[in-house]
């Protein structure tokens, strides 16, 4: 039997110009439309630098050119592999990338940036289950943000390995804070949660980020990106 493995490759979304035309290269001409359509520079040069690392780095697992790769999406968006050679699945918040590759399908990892919010009560009631939004609302106030987002990432990481979204219902997927933080509920047509795994990821101070995998061995890998040339 094949060496199940995961790779987690960090990135920083920060380039200066010619490094960021340079990338460019490698993008479709629906990627090049897609990234022309941003209004917000910012935003453009993020979306470029997203899709040129993810391109960058299945090229080296594949011998491939960056340029050559092909994505589906699935039903609800997901992206993946023509060929389904290698599984992949990335996040990306502010200038911090994550992406993860594995040789086994439905992977799912999110990363988001630790940060005071307005409204972080009203997301925590609609997000989290009735169990965890009464545990969660009692937590000191200084507490309240890490516990917030380590629950969002792993939920959310869960929904992106079945290929689905946020609009399925993230209250719907609960969180054991006793067992390692593993998913505790999931919807009944999504089968078991025990069928499961939840990772959680060393990441950047100020940030909480989360893997989900069906519940396997495998071998992790944390790869920190450095750029090569690639065409």
């Amino acid at each position: 039997m094949e060496n199940l493995y995961v790779d987690i490759w960090q990135a920083s979304l920060s380039a200066d110009a010619k490094s960021r035309n340079t990338m460019m290269q490698c993008l479709n001409p629906l990627e090049i439309d897609k990234a022309a359509s941003f209004k917000l520079p910012l935003m453009r040069d993020r979306y470029i630098l997203v899709r040129a690392l993810s391109r960058e780095i299945l090229a080296r697992y594949l011998q491939k050119t960056a340029s050559e790769l092909q994505f589906i999406y699935g039903e609800y968006g997901k992206p993946a592999l023509a060929d389904q050679q290698m599984h992949f699945n990335l996040s990306h918040t502010g200038d911090q990338l994550l992406m993860a590759v594995a040789n086994f399908p439905h992977i799912g990892v999110d990363i988001e940036q630790v940060r005071p919010r307005t409204n972080l009560q009203g997301m925590a009631k609609r997000c989290f289950s009735s169990q965890e939004y009464q545990a969660w609302e009692v937590l000191p106030a200084a507490k309240q943000s890490d516990v917030f987002y380590t629950l969002w990432t792993k939920k959310e990481a869960y929904v992106k390995a079945i290929g689905r979204g946020i609009a399925m219902g993230l209250e719907r997927c609960e969180v054991d804070w006793n067992t390692n933080g593993q998913l505790l509920h999931i919807p009944t047509e999504q089968g078991d949660a025990r069928n499961w795994k939840v990772t959680e990821l060393p990441v950047v101070a100020g940030h909480c980020a989360a893997l989900v995998t069906p519940n396997c061995a495998f071998a992790l890998r944390l790869i920190q990106w450095e750029r090569v040339d690639v065409a």
